[in-house]
């Protein structure tokens, strides 16, 4: 699976869970600089990720996804194996 494609349908799962413009999502798309992303809305992300992807994010590392580059890096790590 290419990246451009992971990166694509991963701006696409966050532009919809967090109801933001698909145009600025992007690496710094964070909780810290998102109004929308509070804890609730994290685990919609995390399960929204694992749906789209057909993977699943290890309970150790779901608090650890805190920005769009790292969830893209989860995914392409996932995607990998």
């Amino acid at each position: 699976m290419p990246n451009d494609t992971i990166e694509i349908r991963l701006r696409r799962v966050f532009s919809q869970v967090l109801g933001l413009p698909e145009e600025t999502v992007d690496d710094a798309t964070a909780p810290d600089n998102t109004a929308q992303w509070d804890s609730l809305t994290h685990l919609r992300l995390v399960m929204a990720v694992e749906e789209e992807f057909g993977v699943t994010i290890p309970a150790e590392q779901i608090m650890d996804m805190i920005s769009f580059k790292i969830a893209r890096l989860m995914v392409e790590e996932q995607a990998a194996s």
